[in-house]
């Protein structure tokens, strides 16, 4: 990445202003994640405040330094992208990773536009295959496919050297300019929920090479900084055989839900994204082998970027069943959140449980809203005196709660819910 682009990745950084870069996979780290170019964004958490309030004259001279770099950049002359091509392209090494690693980054964008893990396996490694097949049943999910076409490579550039006395297995770093059309399309609406035409597009791939062929492993997007990629959480999310994300950014968004509602691609964001699946297990046959089908996720969300009243900590879990709504609101937050007016409200057959939390439920779901509430979960939130929120709409069970800042102990702890939720719900 040239000397310009950098200050504007770090300037809309700093000053939470950048629109996204990358297009399909981007947002992913060198330990797997793909995602869209609605993927890449500046809002993230850390183990600081999700978010502070800028000063006008502030915001102002980033505006102005933004404005700067992106008309230098848009200027980028033949002789400069001629440079970055010829970089590290000598050896024969070099020569073939340049060639190959374009190859695969044609044939990413395809398979990923056309919903195809089974191709993407032939030029990833294990865990990238993982990461991007998750995220890919994830947009299958939503009934969304993150398309792109009028794909152009303006540049390849090998970032390190390699030759034939580089150890093996090496890993390289390949920068890639391009531009294209990427959409997000809603595929049982057929309705384009998001469009970008972007003309300059920069992303760093991160590739595997073992002396004679080269894998993906993962791609960074210039809307990653040093905070936002938190190792803590990388390393938790390996030691629960998970996978992580530091910039997930919006195509993922889920359309329904308490805290999504009313909020779309365009002014919400979602980062810190770790997925995986889970075994479901009946009481009855407990098989250490069944093969996992559950979708879990544990990520930050912004409703509204840069108003902190808006940040949340979420799980989820997709399940096999569908619901119409079931709510369970801590009474911590009293009028933060308000389920719509198509909800009835019950009462526990427990009246402490009562005194801090509230049960809705849609006239549909009152039933499974008792059936899904067991004692033991319940008495768990209640003896852990946890301010979670719980929500079922759709096939999705989403526990959340209101945050400012988080750390790898809030991710842990989310964790334990969510995998009693898994065990003690019944589904």
């Amino acid at each position: 990445m040239n000397i310009v682009s950098t200050i504007l990745s770090l300037a809309l950084i700093v000053f939470g202003l950048a629109p996204g870069f990358g297009f399909a996979g981007g947002g992913g780290s060198s330990s797997g994640g793909g995602g869209g170019y609605s993927g890449g964004s500046s809002y993230h958490s850390s183990d600081s405040s999700l978010s502070s309030d800028d000063d006008p004259i502030i915001t102002l001279i980033a505006v102005v330094v933004i404005v700067i770099a992106i008309v230098a950049s848009a200027v980028m002359s033949k002789k400069q992208i001629k440079a970055k091509m010829e970089k590290n392209n000598s050896t024969p090494e070099e020569k073939y990773i340049h060639e190959e690693a374009e190859r695969i980054f044609k044939a990413y964008q395809a398979d990923w536009s056309n919903m195809a893990p089974v191709q993407i396996a032939a030029y990833t490694t294990p865990d990238y295959y993982n990461h991007a097949s998750y995220q890919l049943e994830l947009l299958s999910n939503l009934h969304r496919v993150n398309r792109v076409s009028n794909l152009k490579v303006n540049y390849v550039a090998l970032l390190n050297p390699v030759d034939s006395n580089t150890p093996l297995p090496a890993t390289v770093r390949v920068e890639f300019g391009f531009s294209g059309l990427d959409e997000v399309i809603d595929t049982a609406k057929s309705k384009t929920l998001y469009k970008n035409n972007a003309a300059s597009v920069t992303e760093t791939w991160n590739f595997i090479y073992d002396g004679k062929s080269l894998k993906l492993a993962g791609i960074s997007q210039p809307t990653e900084s040093a905070p936002h990629l938190i190792k803590s959480l990388a390393e938790f999310a390996s030691t629960n055989h998970l996978y992580y994300s530091p910039d997930w950014g919006r195509y993922a968004i889920p359309s329904r839900g308490l805290i999504f509602g009313g909020h779309t691609m365009t002014n919400s964001d979602i980062n810190n994204h770790i997925i995986g699946k889970w075994a479901l297990r009946s009481a009855k046959a407990k098989d250490p082998n069944t093969k996992p089908d559950l979708l879990v996720q544990l990520y930050t969300y912004a409703a509204t970027p840069g108003d902190p009243s808006t940040y949340y900590l979420v799980g989820q879990i997709n399940v096999p069943k569908d619901y119409l709504g079931v709510i369970v609101k801590s009474k911590k937050y009293k009028n933060r959140l308000k389920p719509d007016r198509s909800y009835d409200k019950f009462e526990m057959e427990w009246p402490d449980f009562n005194k801090r939390y509230e049960v809705y439920a849609s006239s549909r779901d009152a039933l499974p809203a008792f059936e899904l509430l067991n004692p033991k979960f319940m008495e768990y939130l209640y003896d852990k005196n946890l301010n979670y929120n719980l929500e079922v709409a759709d096939n999705v069970i989403y526990i959340f709660a209101p945050v400012r800042q988080v750390t790898e102990a809030d991710y842990a702890e989310l964790l334990d819910v969510l995998k009693l939720a898994h065990k003690e719900l019944k589904m």
